[in-house]
């Protein structure tokens, strides 16, 4: 699992997701989730805190799907 933590419209936000459901986004200069309800979260860099991924997850994987 792969935890995000990033500015949103209410504050600090955090989202834990597989580190396989985050990849490059095509809609803003920064990163989309992919949550378990199949919908999506677009974090541009600029309000991306950090990611923290569990040490079996191995690399997250930033190239397009």
């Amino acid at each position: 699992m792969a935890t995000i933590a990033y500015e949103s419209p209410d504050g600090l936000a955090e989202e834990s997701v597989d580190a396989d459901d985050i990849t490059d986004s095509g809609k803003v200069q920064g990163v989309r989730l992919k949550l378990e309800d199949e919908s999506f979260v677009h974090l541009p860099y600029a309000r991306l805190y950090w990611v923290r991924e569990s040490e079996d997850e191995g690399k997250i994987d930033y190239s397009s799907r």
